[in-house]
C-alpha cells in the first residue's frame, strides 16, 4: 500500500480510531478523484476536491488545513509532505471509497450520511416545510421530510430515494465497513 504517513496519526489499520478521530478526518482529492469526494461528502466528511496542480502549494494548504490528501499519482508518495498521503490504486469508485477506508481506518457512522453538501462540501442546515415550499416537487413537500439546505449552493435534501440508493451503494461495496 503506498501510504504516506507524516505527523498527523496513522489510523489506517488501527480499529480503534476514536469517533472524535473520525469526525475530524478531513480530505483533499485531486482532479482524478472528483466521484470520489463526492462519496466521501455523503458519507459526512468534510472533502476538499482541487481541480489545480499537485505541487508544493497543494501539499502546503493541504498539511495547514490538516487534510488527508487523496490522489492518483504514484510519484506523489515520494514527494517530501509532512501531512498524510495516501496513493489511491483502485479506478472506480466503488473500490476506491473501500481503499480508503482501509487506508486511513475510515468507518461509515450512518447518522453522519448526507450532512454535508456533495456539490460543494458546506454543512446542511436543517430548514422547515415552510422554506422549502415551492423550491420542491409538491409531491416531495408533502410526503417527505425533514429537509435540509447547503447554504453554499442552495442544494435542498431529503430522506428518499437517493438516500436509499446510496445505502444500497454503501452495503454492496463496502459492507464490511457499515455498523
Amino acid at each position: 500500500m503506498a501510504d504516506h504517513s507524516g505527523p498527523i496519526p496513522d489510523t489506517s489499520h488501527d480499529p480503534r480510531t476514536t469517533e472524535a478521530e473520525q469526525a475530524d478526518m478531513r480530505f483533499v482529492t485531486d482532479i482524478n478523484l472528483g466521484t470520489l469526494a463526492r462519496w466521501l461528502r455523503i458519507l459526512g466528511f468534510d472533502t476538499r476536491f482541487d481541480r489545480g496542480d499537485m505541487n508544493r502549494d497543494f501539499l502546503r494548504r493541504a498539511q495547514q488545513e490538516g487534510r488527508i490528501v487523496l490522489t492518483r499519482k504514484r510519484k506523489m508518495a515520494g514527494r517530501q509532505f509532512m501531512g498524510r498521503l495516501a496513493v489511491i490504486e483502485q479506478d472506480h469508485v466503488r473500490r476506491q471509497l473501500a481503499e480508503v477506508m482501509e487506508k486511513v481506518g475510515l468507518r461509515i457512522d450512518l447518522d453522519r450520511l448526507y450532512r454535508r453538501c456533495a456539490l460543494c462540501n458546506n454543512v446542511l442546515v436543517d430548514v422547515s416545510r415552510q422554506d422549502v415550499e415551492g423550491l420542491i416537487p409538491d409531491y416531495v413537500y408533502y410526503q417527505s421530510g425533514p429537509f435540509r439546505r447547503c447554504p453554499g449552493c442552495g442544494k435542498i435534501y431529503w430522506p428518499g430515494a437517493h438516500r436509499e440508493k446510496a445505502l444500497q451503494f454503501l452495503r454492496q461495496h463496502t459492507p464490511v465497513h457499515l455498523p
